[in-house]
């Protein structure tokens, strides 16, 4: 009886100092091997964006460790791809190198099932002028379109213009397919062509995210929308888009004014200060729904083209030599602009294709 009594004590007192130690061993391993952290966007050492992961993680997937995140237990990885290759991550940028050759493409695959829109951002972003012949060059016109290099992605809504010339911090929103979306530059000039793109992958239900079919998407209560290619003072050919605006919370209006004296110049005769607006805006123009001289007090016509943004009442009317601030309150608010595949030319004088620069402010209700 002794004897059953001391194994029975012995058998538990192993069984308690076999739990002590098993717990002590799951502290251990759950401090230093189970560290988990979400794998959010992160800011590298280098200024530009990654994704939080584990050093073993960001080494799997071929990114590289530039700088840490999630309280020094993961690296802000950054992730980069050339010419023929593909990314179903965020954060992953779509750069140019010396060995670059036409065409080259880039497929962005979903991460998941839940990825809405793809935001690229242009950090720099550097090719070939669009065409700056007249008629008198050459027949027909072809000032305005990107024969020597040329930028198109596709999307799973309206097909996006094709862009060139110069648009580094520019951007530009997609609609994510379902298979991948492909990016493509194809030049034939010999000048250097050079590009990183930033590409972030935006959930559907990120409340953030712009509405559908918004080319550029703009937030804050004041801001700058220029035309593609703007510094280089010649607008693209064949464009149609929107330039979109967050509503910002307690305003309930907006306004646009051309930024410089010569911040709007579209399809108008030089050296003419004929303003045209209205139906009389027939191939290139600026689309401002509901614009007036007045918040909710629109004209009869929401395009304008011309020296200047005007508002007027009548067409055509002579400038001011200024341009006049145009308002709205038709929501959301939105800035189009449309362009033909070629421009009228008088001799001596050409169509002025320069394209804009808009500021915009919206006012408090």
């Amino acid at each position: 009886m002794v004897i059953k009594f001391l194994v029975a004590s012995l058998i538990s007192l192993l069984s308690v100092k076999f739990a002590e130690t098993q717990t002590r061993d799951e502290r251990l391993f759950n401090v230093f091997s189970i560290v988990k952290f979400p794998n959010e966007g992160c800011n590298t050492t280098d200024n530009t964006y990654g994704v939080c992961y584990s050093p073993t993680e960001c080494l799997s997937l071929g990114g590289s460790s530039r700088g840490s995140c999630a309280s020094g237990f993961g690296v802000c990885c950054s992730f980069t791809g050339s010419c023929g290759g593909s990314t179903s991550l965020n954060n992953t940028y779509f750069t140019s190198s010396d060995g670059s050759s036409s065409p080259c493409s880039f497929s962005v695959c979903r991460s998941s099932s839940d990825i809405c829109q793809i935001r690229l951002g242009f950090d720099t972003f550097d090719i070939s002028q669009p065409s700056t012949v007249t008629l008198a060059d050459t027949n027909p016109n072809t000032r305005g379109q990107c024969q020597s290099a040329q930028f198109n992605a596709a999307s799973d809504g309206p097909a996006p213009p094709t862009i060139c010339g110069k648009n580094s911090g520019f951007h530009m929103y997609l609609e994510a397919k379902e298979t991948c979306n492909t990016l493509t530059f194809t030049w034939t000039a010999s000048e250097s062509q050079t590009w990183n793109i930033h590409i972030m992958q935006i959930e559907c239900d990120e409340p953030w995210k712009p509405q559908s079919g918004c080319l550029q998407y703009f937030t804050g209560t004041t801001g700058t929308i220029n035309s593609y290619n703007f510094d280089e003072s010649h607008h693209l050919a064949n464009q149609q888009y929107r330039n979109c605006i967050r509503t910002e919370l307690g305003y309930c209006s907006i306004s646009f004014t051309e930024i410089e004296s010569d911040g709007f110049q579209i399809s108008s005769i030089a050296p003419s200060t004929t303003v045209l607006t209205g139906d009389l805006c027939t191939t290139d123009y600026v689309i401002i729904p509901g614009g007036g001289a007045t918040p909710g007090q629109p004209t009869s016509s929401d395009r304008y083209c011309g020296n200047h943004m005007e508002v007027y009442t009548s067409d055509p009317q002579p400038s001011s030599g200024a341009g006049t601030t145009v308002f709205t309150n038709k929501m959301p608010f939105q800035l189009g602009f449309v362009t033909d595949d070629t421009e009228v030319d008088t001799t001596p004088a050409a169509e002025l294709t320069k394209g804009f620069s808009i500021f915009y402010s919206q006012t408090a209700c």
